[in-house]
């Protein structure tokens, strides 16, 4: 099983797949989290963060690597990052295993929260810039309604991230 957690910037995408992965191994079953910045800061190294075509190859890597993950015994691989559009989505889908169908769950989170967050966050760069940050969430306010059906969405201003991960937890039926 592949489980996609996105959302927008400071929603706790990694927070909780990391704790997701912890439920799981509670469970006794065998996760793996794969994490698209840091794929992505593979690619780029000291490069802006804002190439398309370097976020589509993190995408399709986190593909490659998932597959591998899932032919080696992995139970759950569980990818955090932005798979927001369709278009990311689909960088993603198109390099899985035909046998592959990824759970998509989708955080959200207010811009004020999101600031709050990534301002007390030391390892951020960019997104801690309010203006940064309030353009970001202009334009992924217009995404929220296109949000498709099948995700599974998650308000982690109302829950916590080992709610989140429990939550998660209840999609995944070993065997």
């Amino acid at each position: 099983m592949l489980i996609v957690i996105t959302g927008p910037i400071a929603s706790g995408k990694s927070t909780v797949a990391r704790a997701l992965a912890n439920e799981l191994a509670r469970l006794d079953v065998r996760a793996a989290v794969i994490d698209l910045d840091i794929l992505e800061d593979m690619l780029a190294a000291d490069e802006p963060k804002s190439d398309p075509a370097t976020w589509t190859l993190a995408r399709q890597a986190a593909a490659t690597l998932a597959n591998t993950f899932l032919s080696g015994g992995i139970a759950v691989v569980i990818a955090d990052g932005s798979f927001n559009s369709t278009s990311d989505r689909a960088a993603l889908e198109q390099h899985l295993s035909t046998n592959v169908r990824p759970r998509y769950v989708t955080l959200s989170v207010r811009f004020e929260e999101a600031l709050r967050r990534a301002q007390s966050d030391p390892t951020r760069g960019v997104s801690r810039d309010p203006v940064f940050l309030g353009e970001y969430f202009s334009r992924a306010t217009a995404a929220r309604d296109k949000i498709p059906e099948t995700d599974v969405v998650i308000d982690t201003e109302s829950v916590s991230a080992t709610g989140a991960a429990a939550t998660i937890a209840r999609m995944v039926q070993p065997g």
